[in-house]
């Protein structure tokens, strides 16, 4: 699957390598910044259809660091954008004193296969959207129905989130219903940047097994 990959580095010139790499493998390389131009400001100041997180549905961020920093350059500012809109990311550099520590989806060293890693972690869980999403799932307003087994496991294709659902088979077709429709919503108050949310589930009952889904 071809990848939109937002490339950002610490100092310019940092990140030619990776966008090289990423580019032969048949993915679409996006940045903030022009080749060569200043840090500040970035595309999308200059002309907002031009930023990459609004004129592409950006599957993840990468930044490649130099050196040992503790905190974000100039040429990184697009990390933050990244992160605002809930796009993981990819940390290329020392994993000491680095900033991105809390929020990044991984951290590889320079000579590792920042495709590879990419790849895997565009098509890898997102472990805060899934905790939204079951958390979402499990509060009910009658404790002991069984909600308590429901688990959904969320990840992003083409700016879209794609909930698998699981664990309600002790609720009734209604309760299921109200549950998913329910997790959509604090789905989308915690990244209301996506550009639509899938829903898939199992429903069972005694006499039947359906697949159930819902979309927005």
């Amino acid at each position: 699957m071809s990848l939109n990959v937002m490339v950002l580095e610490s100092d310019a010139g940092a990140a030619d390598a990776a966008r090289s790499a990423l580019t032969a493998a048949g993915h679409e390389v996006l940045g903030c910044h022009e080749p060569g131009a200043r840090s500040f400001p970035c595309i999308g100041i200059e002309d907002q259809s031009k930023c990459p997180l609004r004129s592409h549905s950006v599957d993840l961020a990468l930044t490649v660091r130099t050196g040992h920093r503790s905190q974000p350059t100039a040429h990184e500012d697009g990390v933050r954008c990244a992160l605002m809109h809930r796009v993981p990311l990819v940390v290329v550099g020392p994993p000491v004193l680095d900033p991105y520590e809390p929020f990044q989806a991984r951290v590889i060293a320079a000579d590792d296969d920042v495709v590879a890693a990419c790849e895997e972690v565009a098509a890898s869980e997102l472990p805060r959207h899934s905790r939204v999403a079951t958390e979402a799932l499990r509060a009910t307003r009658n404790p002991g129905d069984g909600s308590d087994a429901a688990r959904a496991t969320v990840t992003r294709r083409h700016g879209c989130l794609h909930a698998s659902v699981t664990g309600l088979e002790a609720l009734g077709p209604r309760q299921q219903d109200a549950a998913i429709v329910r997790m959509m919503a604090k789905l989308r108050e915690y990244d209301s940047s996506a550009r639509g949310i899938d829903v898939t589930f199992r429903r069972q009952s005694v006499s039947s097994a359906t697949d159930a889904r819902h979309s927005t």
